[in-house]
């Protein structure tokens, strides 16, 4: 029987910004069936909490890509955080130049200049975010950051990327979360290891989970249960790395509970 359902937010639950009716009453279905509910996205937690609060519910929630773990009832397992003396490092392996990078903790996202085109980038993805002309100098200090936002082209996010793995394998991970997004994590953070520290928590095998996502950061909590999802919009390569291809949440969970239903026949 799968007990718990994890789902994904930008590009998954949410579209621009906005959370579809039959995904709603889909995630309630779950809900009545007594199946854990966990959103696992790359935002910050402060954000996951206000989407929570629309859906008037308390679910597990994993932040930041696995940075940040909390049960339904509030409680904290887990608070990933970066080597202090790495996080000048870090910073500074992102040119400016080609780049606009973001530190942020779990609550708000932090920018060493609001410009005119960081101000339309923020309105359309609906960041809250705070302007730090000195973020540098204030990284550990008034700014802990459980990671770093990369905006960019897609081929100058790969390169850095390749970058940190090749040069800081032991101090971050990194994954594309969306199209032009480079996300930097603490090493050995993302959705498979925090859902695997949430699903000991429960008490629950990786049989008795599914998943269901859009994106490379995805993939590592595909890989931990024969239940992944990937949606259909995704690239080939994320759906590739699930189990299944859907077109919604709704479908995911209809084949969740047809497969809990298939276990009671």
């Amino acid at each position: 029987m799968i007990k718990l359902f994890v789902s994904d937010l930008d590009g998954t639950m949410l579209h621009e910004g906005q959370l579809f009716e039959t995904d709603i009453r889909a995630l309630k279905e779950l809900i009545d069936q007594d199946i854990y509910l966990c959103f696992a996205s790359g935002r910050v937690d402060n954000e996951i909490v206000t989407i929570m609060e629309e859906l008037g519910g308390n679910f597990h929630r994993i932040s930041m890509n696995g940075t940040y773990i909390y049960s339904k009832e509030g409680d904290e397992l887990l608070k990933a955080s970066f080597k202090p003396s790495s996080l000048t490092t870090i910073y500074e392996a992102i040119s400016p130049d080609k780049f606009l990078r973001y530190a942020a903790d779990d609550k708000a996202y932090y920018i060493e200049e609001k410009t005119e085109l960081v101000k339309e980038i923020e309105e359309k993805a609906q960041l809250l975010t705070i302007e730090e002309p000195d973020l540098k100098n204030q990284l550990g200090i008034s700014v802990i950051p459980g990671k770093f936002v990369v905006l960019g082209e897609d081929d100058d996010l790969l390169t850095l990327q390749e970058q940190l793995q090749t040069e800081m394998p032991e101090l971050v991970t990194s994954f594309i979360s969306a199209k032009n997004c480079l996300d930097i994590v603490p090493a050995n953070v993302s959705k498979g290891s925090a859902i695997s520290i949430l699903m000991d928590k429960l008490d629950l095998t990786p049989n008795e989970m599914a998943c269901v996502g859009d994106s490379y950061n995805d993939i590592p909590m595909f890989s931990i249960t024969p239940h992944s999802f990937a949606m259909m919009n995704a690239d080939d390569q994320v759906k590739s790395s699930a189990s299944h291809v859907v077109k919604s949440v709704a479908e995911a969970v209809e084949r969740v509970l047809s497969y809990n239903l298939n276990k009671l026949g």
